[in-house]
């Protein structure tokens, strides 16, 4: 097994477990939106405030996904699509890369919109306050709205597409049969995890 082939492979692992796990988790935590800013915060900040969240973020989540990002990227640089891949197959491979590019850049942005500016501005914990007053902003409201609708969309594409990489790298889809229904379970996941981030959203919005 030479280092290539096992760098893929780590990578495709990584994109499933733990950053994809923790964006099920985030999405879920989401629709706490619906039960006000108390609910919110307090169920945010229960996680957040644990002693241990840091280094579970950094070892479980911060790691790998940088690790994912990073080889992501140079993957992509190299990519050279197969000759065999059929249109709907090119366009999946392409915007698999372009999300994974623009949900990296979306992750700073929220990264700095809900911790580094909350610390700065001492409203750190003030987590629905925060991204509420985000939303309502007469000036900038419409540019957040779009960076998190389209941060949403990258990120949940990529993840439900990336399970259906993962099968294939693994070798648990090597049957056109098996491809179809990998396919079809994606497809099925981008669709719940979209609809349940926008309804999360739809409390601020």
């Amino acid at each position: 097994m030479n280092s290539h082939f096992f760098a893929r492979r780590v990578h495709s692992l990584t994109g499933i477990i733990p950053v994809g796990l923790f964006l099920v988790y985030h999405l879920y935590t989401q629709l706490y939106l619906h039960q006000g800013a108390e609910k919110y915060n307090e169920h945010t900040n229960a996680f957040y405030d644990s002693p241990l969240a840091i280094w579970l973020l950094i070892i479980f989540v911060y790691i790998p996904l940088f690790y994912h990002s990073i080889l992501g990227a140079k993957l992509s640089i190299e990519a050279t699509p197969q000759p065999s891949y059929h249109y709907f197959s090119h366009l999946l491979y392409w915007l698999q890369r372009i999300s994974g590019i623009g949900v990296l850049l979306f992750i700073f942005a929220h990264l700095y919109n809900t911790k580094v500016m909350p610390l700065m501005t001492d409203t750190y914990g003030q987590h629905f306050e925060h991204l509420a007053e985000g939303f309502a902003s007469a000036e900038t409201g419409w540019l957040t709205k779009s960076v998190y609708l389209l941060g949403i969309l990258g990120a949940t594409f990529h993840f439900a597409n990336g399970i259906n990489t993962f099968c294939m790298t693994w070798g648990l889809a090597l049957t056109p049969r098996a491809q179809l229904r990998v396919r079809v379970l994606s497809i099925i996941v981008f669709v719940l995890l979209t609809a349940v981030a926008l309804y999360s959203m739809s409390a601020i919005w």
